[in-house]
Parts: structure tokens; C-alpha cells; sequence
């Protein structure tokens, strides 16, 4: 039970930061909630929102967050209240939670003060070159082109259109056109998908897909009352290493993360001689 207690004044410790520096009285319209002398404020709650999922109603969001404040910030000051703070297993156990997340931040900031702007293209050239038996891909990968309807009419004048462009630039430039005026499209048409994630959702599609060439058109397919078309642009087949500049993104974050692992590393043994050469680290 104390340790709960605890984790939850280290939950709350971000929030608690709302009260510090505010009036003792604060003034009608200077924020949105208060409890006793703690305030939330517009300004957190905009910071707050930035972290809410885009599929939640900003109105909700914003009710939620209000909500979990005021519950917090009511069970907060009880905790003081009873006195649990001065509880000894709650001050190591907080002392040990301040000692954690100082750890966290330091690490962090030894990690990433020497890489921004991420790794250089010579460094992920390197990882491409030395990693490409792991690159390798375990299951097929392809980029399609994909148009929504509710219309099974419209669907079937545009699946016709569709199947007649190429996968060329002229092709490329003609589905932009055709998805920005009449349809929604779905997948990024320049991404490659795993192709067994992309057709999850409704039955029977990896099957067609897995028969489909490049630049062929399924039929429309219909599912629960919207009409898809879908087309192939290209495949890539399991066992193949992709381009470079189709898995940047992936090369450029998996660089980044060995980088961060060096950059520790080093970091932790120049501490580590430090500490030898003051006579300050024993180890028997």
C-alpha cells in the first residue's frame, strides 16, 4: 500500500507543478480548476492535450484532463493530510524515485546532447552495409494504391481509371490527382507494408493480394458498405534486402539507437576513470 501511495506522488509530481509560484488567492479567470491553493490553467491543459490520442473529441480530451486533476489533486492533499509523507518507507521510497529519475534524465541527456540532427548518411550507409543479412525481409512487403467509396458505381468508373495508370512518375501524378479530388485514400501509395498487416481487417484480401502481379486492379471490394479498390504498385518478396532508401527511416532510427548506446558507453567509463583517479571508487 505504501508503495502505491508513493508511485502515486511520483504520477503526480508534473501536476503538483501547476501550484508552485501561484497566489494564494488566485484570480477569476486565471484557471480552470482549483483545489484549495493548487490551480490548473489553460496553458497545462493545451500542453496536455498535445499528448492526447488524435481519435479523441477535443472536448472530451479536455474534460478528462480536468477530471483527472481534480481526483488527483483531492487525493494528493489527503495523503498530506494523514501525514504520509513524513511516513519513513514513503521518504526512501520517494528518495529512491528522485534518484531514479535523476539517473534517467542524466542518462538522456549524455545520449542525445552530441547526436542532433540523428545520424549522418555515412553512418546509416555503414549499418546498411554491415547489417544486410538482418535486413533481409521476413515476409513480402508492397506499396499499393488505395480509393474509398460509398458509391459501388463510383467505385467501379474509378477502379477503371486506376487500372489504366501506370506505376511510373505520369501514373504517380495522375492517382494524386484522382485520391485529392474523389477519394480517401488509405496506405501511403510511396510506403512499402508488411503484407500481412495491411489486409488484416477484412477477409480474403492478403489471399488476392498474394495472386495479384504488379500493376494489376482487384475487383471492387466491398466491406460493410464501402466499396475499395485497391492496386498493386510493386512486391517484395521475403528473403529480399530493400533498397536503402526505402528503409531510411528504419536504418536511420536503428543508427541512432547503437549511437545512443556508444555514446553511453563512453560516457559511463570517463566517469568511471574519474571516480579511480579521486580515489573515490571501490570496488572489493
Amino acid at each position: 500500500m505504501i508503495k502505491n501511495l508513493v508511485i502515486r506522488f511520483a504520477a503526480l509530481s508534473a501536476i503538483m507543478t501547476l501550484s508552485i509560484g501561484c497566489s494564494s488567492k488566485p484570480k477569476l479567470g486565471d484557471y480552470v480548476a482549483r483545489v484549495g491553493t493548487s490551480i490548473l490553467t489553460k496553458a497545462e491543459i493545451e500542453r496536455s492535450l498535445i499528448n492526447q490520442t488524435a481519435f479523441l473529441d477535443s472536448t472530451d480530451a479536455v474534460s478528462q484532463i480536468v477530471e483527472r486533476w481534480v481526483t488527483n489533486e483531492l487525493l494528493y492533499q489527503e495523503a498530506l493530510n494523514q501525514g504520509l509523507k513524513t511516513n519513513p518507507d514513503v521518504q526512501r521510497l520517494l528518495a529512491d524515485n528522485e534518484r531514479s529519475v535523476l539517473i534517467s534524465t542524466l542518462v538522456n541527456k549524455m545520449t542525445t546532447e552530441d547526436l542532433e540532427g540523428g545520424p549522418g548518411d555515412d553512418a546509416i550507409r555503414t549499418y546498411y552495409e554491415q547489417n544486410r543479412d538482418q535486413l533481409a525481409l521476413r515476409e513480402p512487403y508492397i506499396q499499393i494504391r488505395h480509393l474509398v467509396f460509398s458509391s459501388p458505381d463510383s467505385a467501379a468508373i474509378f477502379r477503371k481509371a486506376v487500372s489504366e495508370m501506370g506505376t511510373d512518375a505520369l501514373g504517380k501524378a495522375n492517382f494524386a490527382r484522382l485520391a485529392a479530388t474523389y477519394g480517401r485514400d488509405g496506405p501511403n501509395p510511396e510506403t512499402y507494408y508488411p503484407q500481412s498487416q495491411l489486409f488484416s481487417a477484412i477477409p480474403g484480401l492478403l489471399k488476392a493480394f498474394s495472386e495479384l502481379s504488379p500493376g494489376q486492379t482487384l475487383p471492387v471490394v466491398n466491406d460493410s458498405g464501402r466499396y475499395h479498390v485497391f492496386q498493386l504498385i510493386r512486391r517484395l518478396e521475403t528473403g529480399v534486402v530493400p533498397a536503402m532508401e526505402l528503409i531510411i527511416e528504419d536504418l536511420r532510427a536503428k543508427v541512432s539507437i547503437q549511437l545512443r548506446k556508444q555514446l553511453y558507453g563512453r560516457q559511463v567509463q570517463q566517469l568511471r576513470t574519474r571516480a579511480m583517479a579521486r580515489d573515490e571508487l571501490e570496488v572489493k
